[in-house]
């Protein structure tokens, strides 16, 4: 294994160890707040000294950036395989936006919004870290998919109303008390669509 990635047994074993602190972390962030989750308490969820958890990550923010990237890393895999190298067409737009709103719904998805939500006003520095990590990154990856095919301040504005139209009604199905089917999901992007001015036909 350490041959196949270039990495000396000592290096993927700190690798290993890394993402097994990140999983442990972020399960914790997820279930119990950030306020709540200790730097102390991930090190006895772990098993370990807490000198070996400080060792890899120097602040509970740097565990918490971590946990961000774990969470956006994921999601932005899924929105790129329907973005990436794709030129504007209204069928590529309609299948990124439903992939975008069933990326959002996923619970960790979900657990991480409303984690940011009800402590990012406590802590700025998460909302910074959560947005400059995810919502601004995925930003980027729609723009450069309008600006295929419209100016750069077009693309922009088309990337804000995309971007707000999703996540409000991703806010609206979390409010729902029976949530949404995807027929709903579909009714919601090819609603969107044709009052842009593009029938999803």
């Amino acid at each position: 294994m350490a041959e196949k990635t270039g990495l000396s047994k000592r290096e993927l074993n700190k690798v290993r160890k890394r993402a097994e602190i990140v999983g442990v972390a972020s399960r914790m962030f997820l279930e119990q707040g950030y306020a709540t989750t200790t730097m102390s308490a991930i090190a006895d969820a772990l098993g370990g000294s807490k000198a070996t958890l400080w060792a890899h990550f120097s602040s509970k923010e740097d565990l918490f950036a971590a946990t961000v990237d774990l969470h956006v890393e994921t999601f932005a895999r899924d929105i790129d395989e329907v973005l990436t190298g794709q030129s504007f067409s209204v069928p590529a737009l309609r299948r990124a936006c439903l992939r975008f709103i069933d990326c959002l719904l996923r619970e960790n998805s979900v657990l991480l919004y409303r984690l940011v939500v009800s402590e990012g006003e406590r802590f700025p520095e998460i909302k910074e870290t959560f947005y400059t990590r995810g919502p601004a990154k995925l930003r980027c990856a729609i723009a450069s998919f309008f600006a295929t095919r419209f100016e750069e301040e077009e693309a922009r504005r088309l990337t804000q109303l995309t971007v707000s139209a999703v996540t409000g009604y991703r806010t609206d199905v979390l409010l729902r008390p029976g949530g949404a089917t995807h027929a709903e999901h579909e009714a919601f992007v090819d609603n969107l669509l044709s009052h842009v001015g593009w029938p999803a036909d």
